[in-house]
């Protein structure tokens, strides 16, 4: 069975912090999603 996790030494710092606070925060990943494309346009 192929591994699905991502290897950990290709991970962003930033990006797990950020996705760490959003989820302290009680945000959803959609609506992390629907911030980020937000912030794109």
């Amino acid at each position: 069975m192929m591994n699905m996790l991502p290897d950990l030494k290709s991970l962003d710092v930033g990006w797990i912090k950020l996705i760490e606070e959003a989820r302290d925060m009680g945000l959803s990943v959609e609506e992390v999603k629907e911030f980020i494309e937000k912030v794109k346009n």
